[in-house]
């Protein structure tokens, strides 16, 4: 039901004629407005008009991904309504975008959203994970030198600091080979297959692969994907600063480093 309601308004609201079609006029059964008939979904989709019409009921037992794009190609869908689309057809997300440049930058408001929250980290990164927007309270979290005025990010990607910076394998991120490496490497793995095209993705994909202590873990693919939210990792806090009167455990990872609280991070 969902996926016919989804497609007769994105139906409804494409004019014929911006797909090459004369506007419709007179009596028939088609969606308000200016909208396209199913032939004429049906016959930019190079299908018959049956077919069209069944995959629009919700009939069609396995549609592929590919004839999925192409309904949402014609019906001019945005990404959100593209990932509708796979659920309600496919019953799970699309894979990739439907465009390249998604997931490549942030609209300036997010940016504004997430300078306004206080009291806990927050911060926005790419699909390569370079980060687009982050509050003080993140950057705050990263190790830093004695006597630095302010924190600020350690490197640009998020990902190349945790699989390649001494500073996170062996000062910040505790249990390094076994707590974030093989789980980061995964998450790095399934990237990039998902964005075969993303410069970035391709160059940490080389980077990663080369180093003599990522490396290895990096090509073991017994660990596949698993989404972080909600993991909690051992890892140490340069920012924690403890409540007025409240005892001081911070310590020194090093003596380059600030001292910094031991503790845990959920994803």
């Amino acid at each position: 039901m969902l996926l016919r309601y989804l497609l007769r308004w994105k139906r409804g609201l494409v004019n014929p004629a911006a797909l090459g079609w004369p506007e419709r006029h007179g009596p028939g059964r088609r969606p308000r407005g200016l909208g396209l008939s199913q032939a004429q979904v049906a016959q930019a989709l190079f299908v018959t008009e049956k077919t069209y019409a069944e995959f629009e009921r919700g009939n069609t037992a396995q549609p592929s991904t590919e004839f999925v794009d192409n309904v949402a190609t014609v019906l001019q869908m945005d990404e959100r309504e593209r990932t509708a689309l796979y659920v309600y057809a496919l019953g799970y997300e699309p894979p990739v975008p439907m465009h390249l440049g998604t997931g490549m930058n942030v609209d300036p408001a997010w940016e504004v959203a997430v300078h306004g929250v206080t009291g806990q980290p927050c911060y926005i990164n790419d699909v390569a994970w370079n980060v687009l927007a982050a509050n003080d309270e993140f950057k705050g979290m990263f190790p830093r030198p004695e006597g630095m005025a302010a924190p600020e990010l350690p490197v640009r990607s998020l990902i190349r600091w945790m699989l390649l910076r001494e500073d996170a394998r062996e000062h910040h991120l505790v249990d390094w080979e076994t707590r974030w490496a093989p789980q980061v490497a995964a998450q790095l793995r399934t990237a990039v297959a998902a964005h075969p095209k993303n410069a970035d993705l391709q160059q940490l994909d080389k980077e990663v692969g080369e180093d003599p202590a990522a490396g290895p873990i990096y090509r073991d693919h017994s660990l596949a994907y698993i989404h972080p939210d909600g993991d909690a990792r051992p890892m140490r806090h340069a920012g924690f600063v403890p409540a007025p009167g409240a005892e001081d455990h911070r310590s020194r990872c090093c003596e380059r480093h600030e001292p910094s609280q031991l503790g845990t991070v959920t994803m």
